[in-house]
């Protein structure tokens, strides 16, 4: 019984003997990180006195650099005035700068106003120029008509009586003007290619008014008899201008030109019983513009090659109706 009781204390003992073993344990491993940890914070607190130190210095530094600034700054310190006085005069000129841009800008604007007001006004003017013309115009042949249509009567008279007086009289020695004086008028700049093309084209415009029945004017209400009075007159001013074109030479272009502005006066004078008829002024322009370009051919024809000759020579070919 005893021993049994010696075997239990002995397992107790045993038992507790361990427990103890494993917190001893247990407390050594506390004890060395604790340790470490000490060790660490030694280290730590080590690297943070050198921090110190160091940002004592780095401060001092700092400190030293700011007593040779505020040494500088008092130094400087009467040279402040200077620099504001600079500072305001930079303010001033940007404002002074942007003072004149506006201005410039402005002044453009306004420059463009008076520009379009200008315009506006000129297009006023000649608008009223024209009304007040018009209107003087109305006023004066609503006033003056008898005496307008007399005036305008003598000077058709005058021309038709000039143009029996050229043709009863001739053509040989009422004019002194040379055909080379009139055509030294339209040859400066053109050559012979030039002027034939021109002649062409002044010869199809003929043929347009002639188709298109614009040679001449007439009165009658009646569409056939007026188409065959314009078809009359016009002939018989085709026909004289083809016949003083056939006589064109180097001597007699002047001589041309006035016939057929007497044939032009003449005719119209004897269409006035035809309800009006008469030759359209721009298309006797035409027949005298012929004339001359085909002058100028002539006096060009002497330094041309044989084949602008024959090229030239066939645009004077007839025109008629």
């Amino acid at each position: 019984m005893l021993n049994i009781i010696l075997f239990v204390l002995v397992g107790g003992l045993a038992a507790l003997l361990a427990v103890l073993l494993t917190k001893l344990k247990s407390v050594r491993v506390n004890l060395q990180f604790l340790q470490d940890n000490l060790d660490h914070a030694r280290l730590k607190l080590s690297q943070y006195d050198h921090q110190i130190d160091d940002s004592q210095y780095e401060l001092s530094q700092l400190r030293m650099q700011i007593s040779g600034l505020k040494t500088t700054l008092n130094k400087y310190q009467r040279y402040q005035d200077i620099y504001d006085i600079e500072q305001y005069v930079i303010n001033r000129k940007l404002q002074a700068d942007s003072f004149v841009e506006m201005t410039k800008l402005d002044a453009a604007i306004m420059i463009d106003d008076i520009k379009a007001y200008i315009e506006r006004v000129k297009a006023y003017i000649i608008t009223f120029q024209k009304e007040a013309l018009n209107h003087v115009e109305q006023q004066a042949e609503k006033k003056l008509q008898r005496y307008y249509q007399q005036a305008q009567e003598e000077d058709r008279l005058q021309k038709v009586v000039e143009a029996l007086e050229h043709k009863i009289q001739g053509y040989q020695h009422a004019f002194t003007c040379t055909v080379q004086e009139i055509v030294d008028e339209l040859v400066d700049g053109y050559q012979d290619t030039d002027a034939a093309l021109h002649l062409a084209v002044v010869r199809d415009r003929i043929e347009e008014m002639i188709k298109t029945a614009k040679a001449a004017t007439c009165n009658y209400l009646d569409e056939d008899r007026r188409n065959t009075t314009i078809d009359m007159i016009t002939l018989a001013f085709n026909s004289r201008a083809e016949l003083y074109l056939s006589r064109l030479h180097a001597e007699n272009l002047d001589q041309m030109l006035q016939a057929l502005q007497d044939d032009f006066h003449l005719i119209n004078y004897k269409g006035q019983g035809l309800s009006q008829a008469s030759i359209n002024p721009i298309y006797l322009d035409l027949r005298l513009e012929e004339l001359k370009f085909a002058a100028l051919l002539l006096c060009l024809k002497q330094t041309c090659n044989p084949a602008m000759l024959s090229c030239s020579g066939s645009s004077l070919k007839p025109i008629l109706t």
